[in-house]
């Protein structure tokens, strides 16, 4: 497929599933604005990507914990006609006891995870109404699928995110949008040294794109949800994730 001209604007691009997204989005010919907190890392990607795929780039240096970062953003992509948005950037997971977490912290997960999200989402959306069309993919968890004991404020916001992105997959269809909620386990980033590789989590958001609400990539991964969601009761699957959870605390 081809999108020349067209522009795609991918959140957290500098690292793991953001930066296969900007790659892969690169290849299928889209123009792209970038946005990490890291502005000489993001110049850096501008640059290699522009050299190899010979398309256009805006770097947009943006920390969305900032009080402002929508408007940072507006005034860096309002002019671009941004066709696809990948919302990827988001509060770290977090694997320890709810009760050590400071109010800061938890706060800060939920909001990065979930006002930040919601208002990016609303902000493009508008915009792809206007032009009659566009795509969105949220990047979520398959924490959002399973509670998790030890990750609890973590899961509740990927919860959240799936069942925001399930109920605009519906809704959005009246403006020709397409929105999917992708729905990765472990993958390999600056981070994790373990989980899939970001590539094939990639290719299956864009193969289920416009054909799905959700998608969890991986046999592995998908067995564990339909496991935990549809084989058990909702209290066995909270004690047997809780019970795994604990064993990696040690």
């Amino acid at each position: 497929m081809s999108h020349c001209g067209n522009w795609a604007l991918v959140t957290g691009s500098t690292a793991g599933i953001g930066r296969e997204f900007a790659s892969q989005l690169a290849a299928a010919g889209f123009n792209l604005a970038l946005l990490a907190r890291d502005a000489s890392q993001l110049q850096a990607q501008c640059r290699e990507l522009a050299s190899a795929r010979g398309i256009d780039t805006r770097a947009v240096p943006c920390d969305l914990n900032d009080s402002d970062f929508l408007s940072i953003i507006a005034a860096a992509t309002d002019k671009l006609p941004i066709a696809f948005f990948v919302n990827n950037a988001g509060a770290e997971s977090y694997h320890g006891r709810f009760l050590d977490r400071t109010v800061a912290e938890i706060e800060s997960c939920l909001r990065l995870n979930t006002l930040v999200q919601l208002r990016l989402i609303q902000h493009f959306a508008q915009r792809m109404k206007m032009a009659g069309s566009g795509a969105i993919i949220q990047v979520s968890s398959i924490a959002g699928h399973i509670p998790l004991p030890f990750m609890a404020e973590y899961s509740a916001s990927k919860a959240y995110q799936l069942t925001l992105g399930e109920a605009l997959y519906y809704e959005l269809k009246d403006h020709n949008i397409d929105f999917l909620t992708l729905s990765p386990g472990a993958t390999k980033s600056r981070r994790l040294n373990y989980g899939m590789e970001p590539r094939p989590v990639v290719r299956a958001a864009l193969a289920a794109l416009g054909r799905q609400p959700n998608v969890i990539p991986g046999w592995q991964n998908k067995w564990s949800a339909f496991k935990h969601r549809h084989l058990k009761s909702r209290r066995a699957a909270v004690s047997s994730m809780g019970d795994f959870q604990r064993t990696q605390l040690q």
